[in-house]
Order: structure tokens, then C-alpha cells, then sequence
């Protein structure tokens, strides 16, 4: 990774940024290997954990690329949104509609947790990345819950926080390039992505699946930013301040567990953890070698840990209702090993491109979003800040 000041981390530091990203897709393998094959229900919150690995991690780098983008000339939302669509969608396309024709003729439990899960109408919501949108947790809060609410697609129930990391990703983008820095872009167009994303972000800075889960993604965002301006300062006194917070937040993060428990999705929780994580990473800032062993292995379990979380519980499911021996274990150990080579078949078909695509998504997402000649002058940050009238006194102008 090449932070905000063009300078890249360090190789340990970007080594520990790997290994947590591979951690983190490996946790939620055992969470639903314990769930599927063991019958337990992640008693240690290791799905969870991994979750909030991710996103800490995501908000650490997305801040990372938002301000990396500061460097270029405008237009820089679209370009920004288009890598982020890029890296999302790539290898997510093609593992729904592989994870669709598998629950279509190899898979016959249901994995749903209400409402539709399988379909048309559920594959078409989870290709737009609908699936447990604010809106249809909302109107469930209010006491109606409607029959075709889209979940993720069977088997693909991991699915469900991706969809809240891309419309995060949409939020932050347009509060970042559009409100902070007055870009402009076509006003109906970014009202309507404000009208899909936004819900995301506040549903569930307070609610949803993870009950914190954007608060947690803006934990990483604002350590993501507290690097940048210390990274500018030349990293004043970066050992003995990394080693005190991550002490501290190592005894406070074990007394919070004693006292209530590990619950990873507590926003208290959250916050120690992230300390403890970035903590580290301070540290490991200066340290500017890794045995090359460990480098090459922690960098090849990293590279496909994406395609790896959207494909596992597919492949875990195949696997149970499909291959029986006569010991647990082994069909875990078949199970695990399947679904780390679908994914990094995955990962080398399709997921590795992403940057192809997101050099292609550029030019048409720069076109799409483009201002009218009629609103030039209009900041779509403007018809959210004064309203609708505002924004069409000041076209009229």
C-alpha cells in the first residue's frame, strides 16, 4: 500500500496489514465450519471477529485512497467510485451467479434467515447489492415485513456485508469529494446515490447484522487519517506512543472480555481492538525487512482472502451435503481445503483483474457523473446541506 504522501509502508508493515486481512477471512471459515460440520454457534465470536477485521482494515485503507486521490486533478469521485466498484464487483459477479446455478441444482438445504433467498428477484438484489438493505430492516423495525425482503443468496450468506462496505464506500465518497471538497457531480444522479447509500451508513451506525458496523469502518477511517498527519510529521516519538496505546488497550480490551465478554461488534470493543491493531502497525512501521519466506506466504494467502470470504460457505455447504466419510474431521479438512482452491481460482480468474476493470469503469463513471451544462454551478452536496429549493434557486441564477 502507498499512503497519502507517496512514500510506501514499510515491508513488515505491509506484511501485518496482509496477515490481518488473510486472518480475517480465515476466522469467518472456522465460525461457519464450527456452525455447519460442529453444530456450534461460534461460541468465541471468531465470525465476527473476522468481520471486524475487515472492517477496520477497509476504513484504514480506504481513508488511505480517498486522500491518495486528493493528489490527482478533478474529477475524483468517479474515479474513486469506479475502483471501488471495480474491487468490489470483480470477483463478486461471477461468484453470485456461480453460487446462484450451484443452489439451483447441487444444493438442497436453505440457508435463509427469512424472507426470499433465492430467485430472480433475490439474485437481481444482490447483483445491485440490496440484499438486508436499511430500508427493508427499517420497515421490519416498524412492524412490516414484507414476504420479499432479499437476503443474501442461500448458501452466499456472507454476502450481506458487502453490501454495506460498497454503499459505506459510496457515502464516504460523495461526503468526502462532494461536501468537503465542493466537487461537482450530476445532481439527480448523486441524489439518488445518496438516497440508497446514505440509509446504509446510519442503519447501521446504530443497528443491522453488525448493530456498529460503520462506526467501526470510521474507527479505521479516522486512525487511517491520524497516520496520515503523523506520517507527515515523521513518525515524532511513533515507538514510545504505539507501545503505550497498545498496552493500554491490550489490558482494557481483556478486562472489557472478563467483565461482559468477547462481543467484537461493541462499539467499546471495536475501539480497543482497532487501538491494538494499529498500535502494532506503528511499531512495525520502522521495521523495514521481512524474512522473505513469511512475506511470500502471509502475500499469497492475502491475495485471495476476498474471494475466499464470498466463495467459502458455498463450498463448506457442498462439501456437507455432498462428501461423506466416516470422520468429522477429515470432511473439515476436505471442506477447508476446497474452499481455499475455488477461491484462489477465483482470485486468478477474475479478481486479480480488478484493476483492468477499474481502468475501463473510469471514462464511463467520469461521462455518467459528469454535471449537466444546466448545473454547473451546483454542488450536489448543496441540495443536501439546503435543500432541494436551494439548489434549484441557484440553477435558476
Amino acid at each position: 500500500m502507498k499512503p497519502a504522501d507517496g512514500h510506501a509502508m514499510s515491508e513488515m508493515a505491509s506484511t501485518y496489514l496482509d496477515a490481518l486481512r488473510a486472518a480475517g477471512a480465515n476466522l469467518v471459515i472456522a465460525a461457519h465450519v464450527m456452525a455447519l460440520y460442529l453444530g456450534i454457534r461460534d461460541p468465541y465470536s471468531l465470525g465476527n471477529l473476522g468481520v471486524a477485521i475487515f472492517f477496520l482494515l477497509s476504513g484504514f485503507l480506504i481513508m488511505q485512497s480517498m486522500l491518495n486521490w486528493l493528489n490527482k486533478p478533478e474529477p475524483r469521485l468517479p474515479g474513486f467510485l469506479a475502483d471501488r466498484v471495480a474491487r468490489i464487483m470483480t470477483p463478486y459477479l461471477p461468484a453470485l451467479i456461480l453460487i446462484a446455478i450451484l443452489n439451483l441444482t447441487l444444493i438442497h438445504t436453505n440457508h435463509s434467515q427469512g424472507g426470499t433467498n433465492t430467485g430472480v428477484l433475490t439474485f437481481l438484489g444482490n447483483l445491485l447489492l440490496l440484499q438486508d438493505h436499511a430500508v427493508f430492516q427499517g420497515l421490519e423495525f416498524a412492524g412490516i415485513d414484507f414476504p420479499w425482503r432479499i437476503r443474501s443468496y442461500n448458501s452466499a450468506e456472507p454476502f450481506w456485508t458487502v453490501a454495506i462496505e460498497m454503499w459505506i464506500y459510496v457515502s464516504m465518497g460523495l461526503f468526502f469529494f462532494c461536501l468537503l471538497k465542493r466537487e461537482r457531480i450530476d445532481r439527480w444522479l448523486g441524489l439518488a446515490l445518496v438516497a440508497v447509500a446514505v440509509p446504509v451508513l446510519i442503519w447501521n451506525a446504530a443497528a443491522g447484522g453488525g448493530k456498529s458496523l460503520s462506526l467501526i469502518w470510521l474507527l479505521g477511517a479516522i486512525t487511517g487519517y491520524l497516520f496520515h498527519l503523523w506520517r507527515a510529521n515523521g513518525y515524532a516519538n511513533i515507538r514510545s506512543v504505539a507501545t503505550a496505546v497498545t498496552a493500554f488497550s491490550v489490558i482494557a480490551l481483556v478486562g472489557r472480555a472478563g467483565k461482559v465478554g468477547f462481543q467484537p461488534f461493541d462499539l467499546q470493543t471495536a475501539l480497543l481492538m482497532a487501538m491494538i491493531m494499529f498500535g502494532v502497525l506503528a511499531l512495525l512501521i520502522s521495521v523495514q525487512r521481512a524474512p522473505s519466506l513469511l512475506r511470500g506466504s502471509v502475500k499469497f494467502l492475502a491475495s485471495y482472502s476476498y474471494s475466499l470470504y464470498l466463495i467459502h460457505n458455498t463450498v463448506l455447504i457442498l462439501v456437507l451435503e455432498h462428501v461423506k466419510t466416516e470422520s468429522t474431521w477429515v470432511n473439515v479438512a476436505i471442506a477447508v481445503v476446497a474452499a481455499h482452491g475455488c477461491a484462489y481460482l477465483l482470485y486468478l480468474a477474475f479478481e486479480r483483474h480488478y484493476r483492468v476493470v477499474g481502468r475501463w469503469l473510469r471514462p464511463n463513471f467520469e461521462r455518467a457523473l459528469a454535471p449537466r451544462a444546466s448545473e454547473s454551478t451546483v454542488p450536489v452536496a448543496a441540495d443536501l446541506v439546503a435543500g432541494s429549493a436551494t439548489a434549484a434557486s441557484q440553477q435558476e441564477r
